[in-house]
């Protein structure tokens, strides 16, 4: 990573590098370097919502870390990030956090489809994350209705099942019933992004059309939108409070 960082001070003609080249590097190494493409209006749109709806569900979850960049520029095979670093070492993790990480995963496509009643193939890697931790949840972590019971392989040769031709050692009525509990913390986590976007519309318009016209903002730029958005949603529910009975008809 800092050899990243020494070539990018170097091209900026610096004698020495600073954070911005770390945090370029950082972004370099960890998802690839920017793609320089030529997307539509709509395309570009559709990745800011995308975008907003992951960083303001983290917002707005009680035990998320802070949202420390968010960015509709391509890198690797990414249209777009939302980097959420962890502020300190953890070694354990609570149910209640990893339920609150799979709705952050899931708020880009709840912005979707509330802002375009339409879905795209851009949520594909944030479902595949979701749908695995979910998955660990009920196979490994015993975080489910089915009680704390491992369903997964284990032990010293876990190749020996597969070996066997039983990768998944479940009888079909245990299996149907992990699959009914990934479900059900999917749908629940997804309704709760859906939920948090729905009522704070406002929020969402505001980063999404600042993230078209600047393209990348950083933690501070975010958290003055989310204010400004407050103080707009204020304003607005007095001027509806207000209203004449006439007005309101």
């Amino acid at each position: 990573m800092l050899n990243e960082a020494a070539i990018l001070a170097a091209r900026h003609g610096k004698r020495s590098i600073d954070g911005s080249d770390i945090e370029e590097a950082t972004l370099k190494v960890q998802l690839g370097p920017e793609r320089k493409r030529l997307t539509s209006e709509e395309e570009k749109k559709i990745t800011a919502y995308h975008e907003a709806g992951h960083a303001l569900t983290t917002k707005l979850l009680p035990h998320m870390d802070p949202v420390h960049r968010i960015s509709i520029v391509a890198r690797g095979p990414t249209g777009g990030h939302t980097l959420i670093p962890p502020t300190q070492d953890r070694y354990n993790e609570t149910k209640t956090r990893l339920l609150e990480t799979i709705t952050s995963l899931l708020g880009g496509r709840a912005a979707e489809e509330i802002k375009f009643n339409e879905l795209t193939v851009g949520a594909a890697s944030d479902i595949q994350r979701a749908t695995d931790l979910a998955r660990r949840m009920v196979t490994e972590f015993g975080m489910s209705s089915l009680g704390p019971v491992t369903t997964g392989v284990r032990g010293e040769n876990p190749w020996l099942a597969r070996e066997l031709g039983d990768p998944k050692p479940l009888s079909e009525h245990l299996a149907a019933k992990v699959d009914d509990e990934i479900k059900k913390i999917i749908d629940e986590c997804f309704d709760r992004a859906k939920k948090i976007l729905s009522e704070n519309k406002e929020k969402l318009d505001l980063v999404a059309q600042e993230l078209i016209e600047k393209e990348t903002l950083d933690g501070s730029e975010f958290e003055e939108l989310v204010t400004k958005g407050e103080k707009l949603a204020q304003v607005k529910e007095h001027i509806e409070k207000n209203k004449s009975p006439q007005e309101k008809g």
